[in-house]
């Protein structure tokens, strides 16, 4: 199994484009991640994209899986 590792910062960056996007900016919404030599959190591909999608573009084929129940109140704020 391949592993990829986002910080905090990658994960709010991967947010911030989806609302640009909302907004009418040019995005495609995505990082390119090539950190496979970290010290303690080398991804196991050498280079990799990251995509961000709304949940309406991504479920439009089947409904969301079921998420751990403290995470989903959390995104119930968001």
């Amino acid at each position: 199994m391949e592993q990829i590792f986002l910080s905090r910062r990658n994960l709010l960056t991967l947010l911030s484009k989806l609302d640009r996007k909302a907004k009418g900016e040019k995005t495609f919404c995505t990082l390119i991640k090539s950190d496979y030599k970290h010290s303690k959190y080398p991804q196991t591909m050498e280079k990799c994209s990251i995509t961000a999608l709304e949940d309406e573009e991504y479920y439009i084929e089947r409904t969301a899986g079921e998420v751990y129940s403290l995470d989903e109140v959390n995104i119930a704020k968001h």
